[in-house]
């Protein structure tokens, strides 16, 4: 919904309200419908034209002594004492209204939803069905894990049907539940579809639900991993424990001991109990200690308990434990349920989870009740395998959820990170371009300061000469002494000038503007000035304050030549040694005096040096033979001088 403006504005809290209501009685309808459905399909069941079996004559193969007696079933050996614990046979009465003829196409067939755990079935004292009855004694096998279909071969049948003994064997195993249910018989074709049914169910269904609880656990570890939420954490334990259970239940033939297969089972059951209750506890927020502890307690306690149980022979001791889990789980949820109404922060997703743990509490209640209690119900469709597949996926849902909120926030975050970087990208390129301005302003006002003090100390210095001999009334004006110095004052202005000519730090073309510039000056004085500059990489330092450093240098080691070396040429050279560009000048003249006659360092030396150190240049004096020569490094790669503004103060 939006406003005339366009903009989306929030739905009203009422509406919400509504809304969640509906979903959650909608929620409630389906899974009271669920359970009908369960209850339908799970009644007493008899096709037509069959005949089931609820009585049995038993005895002890092993102990003739033990009279044969008639027992209800379904019957399980673990009720029984000690000495039925082994082997027993029971004798099944050919039902009187299943009647053949000899060649009927029809063939007969016997169902056994549940039976084991290892059994062979003998029609006339031959036998016709075993499984896992030759197996090494040491081997695991779990006949009662799956629905057992035994066709009846005409060829064995008597003439009259009451004539007929039909046997079912079964080794026990304390413990597993061994021992006959109902058994179903009639013709084959129509015993076959509910055959294939309870295979759906118990097996498929099983495997399916294991499959979808290993994949949630493993989501929810990945979003743990990724997010770091406590509660994905507690999902996946309790999903991949659920997963792990049900595969060891419905495995047919497990590579493990009976005993360590039943201690897994039930500490694998106990930590889903657990986890379950804590990702409870964690989705609703409440942190009920006595939850936690208990939720603790009962994954530290099952395998104890299982293992006494299995130490004392004892499927009472497991129903018990079966029954307080159960019970536990149900507690914890309604406390957390009340706590969160009392606090009224109960919301949809709370709400949501609750009726369907509910509904999986129920079923496992219904199949405890008819599987361990023996109460009326078709057993052989167990409604835990739906439930836990409906809690499996509501805990899929939440995660889902649970993800795409954390993405919400994600995405809100990174879009609110992103304006904030761009606030400060724009605040730092308006400091930055403040920062370029003032940059700029103090390079001109150091490029200003730089030319008046070169123009003080060269121009200037030309100017005020000239000027006081103008104002000497005692002096004799000489007109070509007066022109020499102001033509040296206008070489001056035009040396500065040229400095700020943009050459781009190429060398030749800086040494042939000083050619240009002083070279009649040398040859007026009878210097003859050699050329023999080469290209050379240019040089970074060679700014415009770079150039008139250098154009300083040379004319200061000019003016020596002209005054001091009585030479008659200059030879100014360049080129590349190694990293290095040199420039080399030299003279013909008197050459080097020996160390112990050379003056002290004079200024224009100290200049010359100063001016090349602010270059990065090094500087060296040598024995032309004859005369003397000056070398000035500059190595190659090197950034652009400091600033020199205060180099001579």
């Amino acid at each position: 919904m939006t406003t005339g403006t366009g903009q989306p504005v929030a739905a009203p809290r009422s509406a919400v309200r509504v809304s969640s209501r509906v979903l959650t009685v909608v929620l409630a309808l389906a899974l009271a419908g669920l359970l009908w459905v369960l209850y339908m399909l799970t009644r007493p069941w008899q096709p037509p034209g069959t005949f089931k079996v609820e009585t049995a004559l038993l005895s002890l193969p092993h102990d003739p002594g033990q009279p044969p007696r008639r027992v209800t079933l379904p019957h399980v050996l673990d009720d029984e004492g000690p000495a039925w614990w082994d082997q027993a046979r029971y004798r099944i009465t050919w039902p009187a209204g299943l009647s053949y003829v000899a060649g009927d196409t029809p063939r007969l067939a016997m169902l056994m939803p549940r039976v084991g755990t290892r059994l062979r079935v003998l029609l006339n004292g031959q036998e016709i069905y075993q499984f896992g009855w030759d197996a090494a004694p040491e081997a695991s096998v779990l006949g009662h894990a799956v629905p057992h279909l035994v066709a009846l071969p005409a060829a064995l049948l008597t003439a009259q049907p009451a004539d007929n003994e039909l046997v079912v064997e079964v080794q026990a195993r304390v413990l597993e539940r061994s021992g006959l249910w109902p058994i179903v018989l009639g013709p084959q074709a129509m015993l076959q579809e509910r055959h294939q049914s309870l295979l759906m169910w118990q097996v498929t269904g099983s495997w399916v639900m294991a499959a979808l609880a290993l994949f949630i656990g493993a989501l929810a570890l990945l979003l743990w991993r990724a997010l770091g939420e406590r509660l994905f954490a507690l999902m996946a334990v309790a999903a991949l424990a659920l997963g792990a259970r049900t595969a060891l239940v419905t495995a047919v033939e497990p590579p493990l001991p009976l005993d360590w297969l039943i201690l897994l089972r039930w500490s694998a059951f106990g930590v889903y109990v657990g986890f379950f209750v804590l990702t409870i506890e964690e989705l609703f927020g409440r942190r009920l200690a006595w939850v936690r502890q208990g939720a603790w307690a009962t994954m530290a306690l099952s395998p104890l308990w299982t293992a006494a149980a299995l130490w004392l022979q004892s499927y009472d001791l497991i129903r018990v434990w079966a029954a307080l889990m159960t019970v536990f789980a149900a507690v914890a949820l309604l406390a957390a349920v009340v706590d969160q109404w009392r606090a009224r922060a109960l919301l949809q997703q709370h709400l949501l989870v609750a009726l369907v743990a509910l509904f999986t509490w129920l079923t496992a209640v219904r199949d405890f009740a008819v599987i361990q209690l023996n109460m009326p119900g078709d057993g052989d469709l167990r409604w835990m395998t739906v439930g836990s597949l409906v809690l499996t996926l509501t805990l899929g849902w939440v995660l889902v959820e649970r993800a795409a909120a954390w993405a919400q926030t994600v995405h809100r975050l990174n879009a609110t990170l992103a304006q904030r970087i761009a606030q400060r990208e724009r605040e730092l390129n308006e400091a930055f371009a403040q920062l370029q301005a003032a940059e700029r302003q103090r390079v001109i006002e150091e490029e200003r300061r730089r030319l008046m003090r070169d123009m003080h100390d060269g121009l200037g210095s030309q100017l005020v000469q000239t000027l006081n001999l103008v104002r000497n009334p005692n002096a004799q004006l000489d007109r070509d002494a007066l022109a020499t110095m102001l033509r040296q004052a206008l070489d001056e202005l035009r040396l500065t000038l040229d400095s700020f000519e943009p050459m781009d730090g190429d060398l030749p073309a800086i040494l042939g503007t000083l050619r240009r510039r002083l070279g009649p000056a040398l040859e007026s004085v009878g210097l003859e000035l050699r050329w023999e500059v080469q290209d050379v990489p240019p040089l970074a330092m060679l700014d415009s304050r770079g150039v008139l450093h250098l154009f300083r240098c040379l004319q200061e080691i000019f003016a020596n030549v002209v005054k001091h070396a009585r030479a008659r040429r200059i030879t100014v050279s360049t080129w590349v040694r190694e990293d290095h560009v040199i420039l080399a000048i030299e003279d013909d003249g008197v050459g080097l005096p020996p160390v112990e006659q050379r003056p002290a360092e004079g200024r224009g030396l100290r200049n010359v040096l100063a001016r090349a150190a602010r270059l990065g240049a090094m500087v060296r004096f040598y024995d032309a033979h004859p005369g003397t020569g000056i070398e000035f490094a500059f190595p190659i790669g090197q950034g652009r001088p400091v600033s020199d503004s205060g180099w001579m103060r």
